[in-house]
């Protein structure tokens, strides 16, 4: 499988992706990337958190249960991508020196880049924001100190358009090998009518939404999940619609 996505800013392509490879074993093992964590491996401690954005917005997810095809043209920001290009912090890293919010350090990239993503969505929520992110050491309230600090603060000019050209969102650039071996069967549909072909000539395939649950299969459990069908680009899968008797929740609402 072929992908091709921003990283900080940098257009990436790849060739013959593993489809069970995570974004976090990617980053730390192929781009060496090691800021970016690996503390649960199960998406619950938020160590591992990296910006996420599409034409939906930004988020804040779990790099070590998300699979490479998942971020096919998304844009993808990890913690070395917060600073400007000449080195100016980000106001939400500033703000954790000066109110003392980091102390072994572990945690402190997780909540960089989740602060980041509220910085930029304009979210002042903070104890909710960063529910995700566990802190064992520091305590949240130095943490929570720095988030509001940052509120005022003008986003910076690097992250105000984290979007992939549309001409590049199947395809872009030399295509780079990421050190995973031959994958098995795998589809990325558009439509549920690509998806109801695909899926009658592969029955026993396992399919992939947000892989909150399947990605632990792959992290603790070491399976191998043979044939592969990902779901997050059918949009008619999305949404919560009201139909005045009923309701018709798409399987991939989140």
């Amino acid at each position: 499988m072929d992908i091709t996505f921003l990283l900080n800013g940098e257009v990436v392509s790849l060739t013959g992706v593993s489809p069970t490879m995570t974004l976090l074993d990617w980053l730390r093992e192929t781009r060496h990337l090691t800021g970016t964590k690996e503390g649960c491996n199960e998406g619950d401690c938020g160590a591992c958190s990296v910006m996420i954005s599409d034409d939906q917005g930004h988020r804040a997810l779990n790099g070590c249960i998300l699979f490479l095809p998942q971020i096919n043209g998304k844009s993808v920001t990890t913690v070395e991508g917060l600073s400007a290009p000449d080195g100016s912090l980000h106001p939400v890293q500033q703000t954790m020196i000066d109110h003392h919010g980091s102390q072994c350090g572990f945690c402190t990239p997780g909540f960089a880049v989740t602060m980041a993503t509220d910085h930029l969505n304009g979210a002042t929520d903070h104890d909710t924001q960063l529910a995700g992110n566990l802190c064992r050491c520091t305590g949240y309230a130095p943490i929570i100190r720095a988030a509001k600090a940052a509120e005022a603060a003008p986003v910076p000019a690097h992250l105000r358009n984290l979007k992939l050209p549309d001409g590049l969102k199947s395809s872009g650039g030399p295509a780079q090998p990421d050190g995973g071996g031959q994958p098995p069967a795998t589809s990325r549909p558009t439509t549920t009518d690509e998806l109801a072909r695909w899926y009658a000539d592969h029955p026993d395939a396992t399919l992939i939404a947000g892989a909150t649950d399947v990605g632990l299969w792959v992290t603790k459990q070491f399976r191998d999940l043979g044939p592969v069908v990902f779901l997050n680009q059918i949009p008619d899968l999305r949404g919560i619609t009201d139909g005045g008797d009923h309701w018709r929740i798409g399987a991939a609402t989140t």
